[in-house]
């Protein structure tokens, strides 16, 4: 089952804004890339991500999927991402953080019903999950077993790096993503294009 189908950027998150102009300024040649708006993010869609030594870049969110006719993968299973001929060679080399304000997740309600989780980190601040991305610019998700306060409502959730290693897991090694951040705030969102998200 799909996890973080959608994550939101907030117009008034100022940590990123401050990200998007910088690539803003990195896309100054492609000014498709200049169209960037912030609000909920979909697959498929174009969106800041940090890459290595802190350089801020637009990329599609939907790392290709190399088998006939399948749709780009969003999310990498942390666990064995490394071993997979997939994603081998951008976890070893090609890794990103992706910031956002939150993210969004669907708990099952049975018969083909789903509620609409909103999560953050307490206090608001921007998340930096963990992605890797192609060559051509397109990205995925890193995703771990969800924390058990969490898992009522998904077995898995994205890998939240705290701040002070986002230089290590860019430049150094992914063994830091055994420090992902599991604290977490969440509420039902009511709105599916809300721009704020509850705490509770």
């Amino acid at each position: 089952m799909m996890v973080c189908g959608r994550y939101l950027i907030e117009d008034e998150d100022y940590e990123i804004e401050e990200i998007i102009a910088a690539a803003k300024r990195n896309a100054q040649d492609f000014p498709q890339e200049m169209a960037f708006a912030p609000g909920e993010i979909f697959p498929g869609s174009l969106a800041p991500v940090i890459t290595a030594g802190g350089a801020a870049r637009f990329m599609i969110w939907g790392f290709p999927n190399f088998a006939a006719q399948r749709r780009p993968h969003i999310n990498a299973r942390s666990e064995t991402a490394a071993t997979l001929r997939t994603f081998g060679a951008a976890m070893a080399s090609r890794r990103c953080l992706v910031p956002a304000s939150g993210y969004y997740e669907w708990k099952s309600l049975g018969a083909k019903r789903k509620e609409k989780y909103a999560f953050r980190l307490p206090g608001g601040a921007a998340l930096y999950m963990a992605g890797i991305y192609s060559p051509d610019g397109k990205f995925a998700i890193l995703t771990r077993e969800a924390a058990p306060e969490l898992a009522e409502i998904h077995d898995r959730m994205p890998v939240i790096l705290p701040k002070e290693l986002s230089g290590a897991w860019l430049d150094e090694s992914p063994d830091v993503m055994l420090e992902a951040v599991t604290q977490l705030l969440y509420a039902v969102s009511t709105n599916i294009s809300e721009k704020g998200l509850p705490g509770v």
